[in-house]
């Protein structure tokens, strides 16, 4: 699927560019901000738009770059664009770019330029996909499975090991086996790729019954991520389904899309009165068990916690890491140190269990920001510091070259393999998991989310040798381009996964 012909894609980023810098002089007039960062803004929204460039479809080659281009812009970008129109000044420096913007805008650019090479590294005359694909049933059955393994685990961990988010909450892990400890992690890794695989059968069936699964699939990620306070695990089975559906069907699915977003608008702050009244008060198996007693108390005190100077962030400024650059930026060049590679060094050590090296290292990264730049005296308290922020803290500038390249080129590889040329499940894991991994997960600490990321694409390839056994041939590079210019064939809309039915 093509969404704009190629021949006016480059006006359509001129007119968006264009439309853009009349908003920031519209902003200007309205907030009038003190120290307005219209430079840093407009440069960093040509970057973020660029994609429309190239844009081939919602699941072709640049469909990834995409994404990650407008999560950069809300990382980095959107904050400063609502704080121009609301006239909040803008801390930090006064010229045209700030050092950290430097940093952001320079991270962004290798970033795209790395995905762009690696993807035009591809032959674009290679013929017809030849793969492998998993049976509905199969998608079905395992899927059901790693949702209900996962499903049991992560309550077992948040109920009985984890209870809360402070020290002594933690201290139930000190008190399970390096086996059973090992084991459960493992199987909350595995909800994810669950879900996605029942989302996969769903759009391959179309099946009203399992639709019903996936809804109830969705309800209980939600209560769960409520109960134990992780706003991420409450959304994410609504996320990974709409990211499926575009993925599939290279379309988006606008009543999931709408749903999701009034999820966000209604239940964030309700999340948010529920940490500040319920976390480290009542126990989880307690809030588990009155819980109409406790989301009246949380709705109660919504409104104090989400008005007034000191309410909570919202949920856009929770998403927002450019402070957490700015600080990483400016206490380096102010005596913190370097790391040196410190915080990344879990990554070395990802198949290596714990029950084999009992002393493996385990580096809260985002208790040590806390602590070293000094933002709470909550030796507890996360402090995010964005890929880009640790990279830059760890090996100042080459590590914002080296690491943004990197990743830039990871997505790309992952790009060249995409659903619009071949649907199979392989694909779509792979290609979700980098989004939620490497995109979604680029607000958080890198050792994570690297370690997590190398354990599941090596699970996603030891159920692909398992599972997928149907044939499939995919449709060549010229078909693709090809289709912009005519309508899809009928029998495609049909049966949008003929080779699940071969």
């Amino acid at each position: 699927m093509v969404l704009v012909p190629r021949s006016n894609r480059i006006a359509l980023y001129v007119t968006l560019n264009v439309a853009f810098l009349l908003a920031l002089i519209l902003g200007c007039g309205i907030g009038a901000q003190q120290n307005p960062r219209l430079g840093y803004l407009m440069l960093l929204f040509a970057l973020c738009s660029s994609y429309v460039i190239d844009l081939d479809g919602y699941n072709g080659r640049y469909a990834l770059l995409a994404v990650f281009l407008n999560m950069y812009w809300i990382y980095f970008g959107l904050q400063d664009l609502t704080d121009l129109y609301n006239g909040r000044s803008v801390q930090g420096y006064d010229g045209f770019l700030s050092p950290a913007e430097t940093v952001i805008l320079v991270g962004g650019v290798l970033l795209v330029l790395a995905y762009r090479v690696v993807v035009a590294l591809r032959n674009p005359a290679r013929g017809v996909v030849h793969s492998k694909d998993w049976s509905i049933r199969s998608a079905l059955v395992v899927g059901l499975f790693l949702w209900l393994v996962g499903i049991g685990a992560t309550y077992y961990w948040y109920f009985f090991v984890v209870t809360d988010k402070t020290v002594e909450g933690t201290e139930g892990i000190a008190k399970l086996s390096q086996y059973l400890t090992s084991g459960l992690v493992l199987a909350q890794m595995l909800l994810p790729i669950g879900i996605m695989l029942l989302a996969y059968a769903w759009r391959a069936a179309r099946s009203r019954f399992l639709l019903v699964v996936i809804v109830a699939v969705i309800s209980i990620q939600i209560l769960f991520g409520f109960v134990v306070d992780i706003k991420g695990m409450a959304i994410s089975g609504l996320s990974l389904v709409i990211v499926t559906i575009v993925l599939t069907d290279g379309r988006v699915p606008k009543l999931w899309v709408a749903a999701a977003a009034l999820f966000i608008y209604v239940a964030f702050p309700v999340f948010q009165a529920y940490r500040a009244v319920v976390t480290g008060n009542i126990a989880r198996t307690e809030v588990l068990s009155n819980l109409q007693a406790t989301l009246d108390k949380v709705l109660l005190a919504k409104a104090r916690v989400n008005t007034g100077h000191d309410r909570a962030q919202t949920f856009f400024e929770r998403l927002s890491l450019k402070a957490s650059v700015q600080m990483i930026v400016d206490g380096t060049s102010n005596g913190i140190p370097f790391q040196h590679g410190y915080t990344l060094t879990p990554v070395l050590s990802a198949f290596v269990p714990r029950i084999l090296w009992t002393d493996k290292p385990d580096i809260p990264t985002g208790r040590i920001v806390n602590k070293v730049f000094h933002v709470t005296d909550q030796e507890e308290t996360y402090i995010s510091p964005s890929h880009l922020g640790e990279l830059y803290w760890n090996f100042g500038w080459p590590g914002v070259f080296v690491g943004m390249t990197v990743i830039g080129a990871l997505c790309g590889f992952v790009a060249r393999r995409n659903l619009a040329e071949c649907r199979t499940v392989t694909r779509l894991l792979l290609t979700v998991i980098t989004v939620e991994l490497v995109i979604h997960g680029f607000e958080g600490s890198m050792a994570g989310t690297y370690v997590v990321l190398l354990r599941s694409t090596a699970a996603v390839g030891l159920l692909h040798l398992v599972f997928a056994k149907l044939p499939v041939r995919g449709t060549s590079r010229e078909t693709i381009l090809s289709s912009s210019v005519r309508p899809p064939e009928k029998s495609d809309e049909m049966i949008p996964f003929p080779n699940l039915l071969t």
